[in-house]
């Protein structure tokens, strides 16, 4: 194939990618079954009050023996939409982390939570996490590259050619035997 014509297979591609991510983004609020925290921004946490709720959060205070945490719901632009004492949590979170909690939300600053998943246990495990994405990707690509090429002029990959030939003791040796 012409690298012309692969070329505008890319781009068509891409083009017709990216109109995908914005359409999933623009619908992404509404179909979601739970309050945002624009939502809960607008129209305040009071409109919620006796719902399910799935919440997002950053945690700010832990009480352990009470097995309470307070989390900062926030909106898209980073405000905060509400503040709550969240209730019900046997997960170990420290300050700073951040944590996905489902239950019902018993006021405008309260919640009682059935589940608890914690996203990152502080503030330093989403450095980790991207540092070991970061490496593994470089590992990936360094592996790729070794077995494979990549010709511009062609924009095709072609595998790299081996310098191994075959040993003589080892193929005499499956003569013999």
């Amino acid at each position: 194939m012409r690298p012309a014509i692969r070329l505008a297979v890319v781009a068509t591609l891409l083009v017709a990618l990216g109109g995908l991510c914005v359409h999933y983004g623009a619908a992404y609020d509404e179909n979601w079954p739970h309050p945002t925290g624009d939502q809960i921004q607008d129209r305040g946490a009071d409109a919620f009050v006796g719902d399910r709720v799935l919440l997002f959060g950053e945690v700010r205070a832990v009480d352990a023996d009470a097995e309470t945490i307070t989390i900062r719901v926030t909106d898209d632009s980073d405000e905060v939409a509400a503040e709550l004492a969240v209730t019900g949590v046997e997960q170990r979170v420290e300050p700073g982390g951040v944590v996905q909690v489902y239950g019902v939300l018993e006021s405008a600053s309260t919640m009682h939570a059935d589940r608890t998943v914690v996203v990152n246990r502080d503030s330093s495990a989403a450095a980790f996490k991207l540092g070991a994405s970061v490496v593994g990707l470089l590992l990936a690509a360094g592996y790729f590259l070794r077995h494979w090429r990549i010709d511009v002029r062609e924009l095709a990959f072609e595998p790299r050619a081996t310098d191994s030939k075959p040993d003589a003791d080892h193929t005499e040796g499956h003569r013999r035997g």
